[in-house]
C-alpha cells in the first residue's frame, strides 16, 4: 500500500519506516463500451517508506512496496485479451509500486490524523491468469506482458485516511482508482484497478 505517515514536521529531518496491511482488489472492466461483471479478490502489501519535511502540517510521504492484487471478470463478448474464446478469467497479479505522495495533519500534538493524496506507479512483474473458454475448459497460465498483451506498467490515484500515534505508530484506511489500463492490445478490454486497504506502519526514526 502506499506510504504511511508520521513524523513531526517540526523536527525537520527525515523519517524511515515499515508498513504492511491487507486489501481488497477488483477492477473496471470495460468491454467494447459495455461494462463487464466482475468480482473482489484478497490481497495484500508492505514495504518501506519516508517523510520528509515540506512546509508545517504538509510533508511528502515517498513509499516502495509489494502489491498482490487481482479480480474476477464474466465476459459478455468475444476480446483477442484473454482470448476470443474466454467466457470468464481469473487473475491474480504481483506488483511493485512507487507512490511519492503528500500528506497533511489535521491536528497538533503528537498524535493527529492525517490525510494522505497522490499517484502511484506499479511495475507488474508477474500474474497469472485461470481463462474459462466457451468448450467448458479452463486454462492455467502465466499472463504474459508485452504490446499487445498485459502492460508491465500501471498507474492510479490514492488517497488514504489515517491516525498517527505518539509513539509513531501509523494506522490508515485507503482507496486506489486506476487511471491507466491493464491491457495493452488496442482491440482488448479496458482494465483498471479498484483497490480498498488497510494498514499498520511504524516510523523506526521516530521523532
Amino acid at each position: 500500500m502506499a506510504g504511511l505517515l508520521s513524523g513531526a514536521a517540526a523536527a525537520q529531518k527525515t523519517q524511515y519506516g515499515v508498513f504492511a496491511g491487507a486489501q481488497y482488489t477488483s477492477a473496471h472492466y470495460l468491454l467494447r463500451d459495455k461494462k463487464q461483471s466482475t468480482e473482489g479478490k484478497p490481497g495484500a502489501h508492505a514495504g518501506v517508506m519516508l517523510l520528509i519535511p515540506f512546509e508545517n502540517r504538509l510533508v511528502f510521504t515517498p513509499s516502495l512496496y509489494y502489491s498482490g492484487k487481482g479480480y474476477k471478470v464474466a465476459l459478455t463478448d468475444t476480446s483477442s485479451l484473454p482470448g476470443i474464446d474466454a467466457v470468464a478469467n481469473d487473475v491474480s497479479l504481483h506488483s511493485i509500486e512507487l507512490a511519492p505522495l503528500f500528506l497533511i495533519y489535521m491536528g497538533k500534538g503528537t498524535g493527529r490524523p492525517f490525510v494522505q493524496f497522490g499517484p502511484t506507479v506499479d511495475f507488474n512483474f508477474y500474474g497469472r491468469e485461470r481463462v474459462r473458454l466457451n468448450t467448458g475448459r479452463t486454462v492455467d497460465r502465466q499472463m504474459r506482458f508485452s504490446n499487445n498483451d498485459y502492460g508491465r506498467i500501471t498507474a492510479a490515484l490514492l488517497v488514504r485516511l489515517g491516525y498517527e500515534t505518539k509513539k509513531g505508530l501509523v494506522f490508515g484506511a485507503h482507496y486506489s482508482h486506476g487511471a491507466g489500463s491493464l491491457n495493452n492490445n488496442d482491440y482488448g478490454p479496458i482494465i483498471k484497478h479498484r483497490i480498498f486497504g488497510v494498514s499498520i506502519g511504524k516510523w523506526l526514526t521516530h521523532r
